[in-house]
């Protein structure tokens, strides 16, 4: 089950926040700026499966898997249940179809598109 997706800039600036389980809006922040820590300071060669960030560290079946794309994070926050392989490639196909929506998309497509950014989400 996907928990949560985030995109945010390099900055930690949320550009989507999308919670499929109740989260209330203090924790959302707080797990925003964990997540955020803990992808920032990784390489590109690096895996892009994490252990979950501190606020989650009582939840054994959380996985935190992103991607990078140019200057957004693309996050994924799920249980056990889903692949991993499964779900990097579920944020590629979510990113060419934002391309093919926006034509070449950018972090200021996405401010202002939202509701095609949401469309496109669900």
């Amino acid at each position: 089950m996907i928990h949560s997706v985030l995109i945010f800039n390099n900055d930690g600036v949320p550009r989507l926040i999308k919670f499929y389980t109740p989260v209330d809006i203090q924790t959302q922040r707080l797990l925003l700026h964990q997540v955020h820590q803990l992808v920032i300071g990784r390489s590109s060669v690096q895996c892009s499966f994490l252990t979950p960030p501190p606020l989650l560290q009582g939840y054994d079946d959380i996985k935190v898997i992103y991607r990078r794309y140019a200057t957004l994070y693309f996050v994924f926050i799920v249980d056990e249940q889903e692949s991993e392989l499964g779900i990097l490639d579920l944020i590629q196909v979510f990113v060419e179809v934002l391309n093919t929506c926006f034509e070449n998309v950018c972090e200021l497509d996405l401010v202002f598109g939202w509701q095609v950014l949401e469309t496109v989400l669900e």
